[in-house]
């Protein structure tokens, strides 16, 4: 019999846990502090099963929690672990991944199946249309949008756009993601020549967790321009020059997680049964 503990994390932690309960399985959830009878030594020591959240940790020394929880340092939660038991969480640290592999703890990172990055990629390009919309005061409808980079959420992204009618652009380093992207029906634009294109954009959205939009590029945006970062914290824009600058800028991480928690904790769902013994 599987007995899960879920820690941590955000409202897909909850979904998650009424859909394993759903589903027969023995669940425990610590997700806030109002937990006084709380044992994690205990809880851990039921387990079979610790399913930590999306991300694993924000400050690679706690479990990542929205609510804040004290008690969810990730060197304790591994200390109280045992051989044989399985660890599930988001982008979990090399470090996690290396303690784990030496104390014999089975560990899956959902972002190495590839259904799950996958599938995710359509509650992020749908939350950042949201946020899009939320945050800029013109419409999509015909809009000039520039993506920046062209991996998995870049290409949901750009098709959920397309269908809002706006004006899609692709800018990317290589060669083989602009021919793609101009054979999916997209502008492409080489990273080189941004510069000198980026004042016709009214939406800007980048993908790429790496440092692409400093000063040059935003002293020659479009003043109304709107920019929504969907990339890996701290993401690949000058925020701080963009508020110098007046410039409406975003980092927009845990999209799944704040617009569709529901349909992104049935991803994770899947994922857990398809990892787990197929006896159990």
């Amino acid at each position: 019999m599987v007995n899960f503990l879920l820690l941590g994390g955000d409202e897909r932690q909850l979904y998650l846990s009424r859909i394993l309960k759903q589903n027969g399985y023995t669940t425990t959830l610590h997700y806030d502090q109002e937990e006084p009878d709380f044992s994690l030594e205990k809880a851990i020591a039921d387990s079979s099963v610790i399913v930590c959240p999306v991300p694993f940790t924000r400050d690679k020394i706690n479990l990542y929690s929205k609510q804040g929880i004290k008690d969810l340092g990730i060197g304790n939660l591994l200390s109280l672990m045992s051989s044989k038991q399985t660890l599930f969480g988001g982008n979990v640290p090399d470090y996690v991944k290396e303690y784990a592999l030496n104390h014999d703890i089975i560990l899956f990172d959902y972002m190495d199946l590839l259904a799950v990055p996958l599938k995710n990629t359509i509650a992020t390009a749908e939350g950042s249309v949201a946020e899009a919309i939320r945050y800029s005061p013109i419409c999509l409808h015909q809009s000039q949008c520039l993506i920046t980079g062209f991996g998995r959420c870049a290409k949901t992204l750009a098709l959920k756009l397309k269908g809002l009618d706006a004006q899609v652009t692709i800018s990317g380093r290589k060669e083989s993601q602009l021919e793609l992207a101009k054979a999916m029906g997209f502008t492409a634009l080489s990273l080189d020549h941004l510069k000198d294109k980026i004042v016709d954009f009214d939406f800007i959205f980048n993908t790429v967790p790496a440092p692409i939009l400093g000063e040059a590029q935003i002293r020659s945006m479009n003043s109304n321009v709107t920019i929504i970062d969907i990339a890996s914290a701290p993401g690949g824009v000058d925020f701080e020059f963009c508020r110098q600058q007046g410039i409406r800028a975003k980092l927009c991480p845990g999209l799944p997680g704040i617009y569709a928690p529901e349909t992104s904790a049935q991803i994770l769902y899947e994922a857990i049964v398809t990892c787990l013994p197929k006896n159990v």
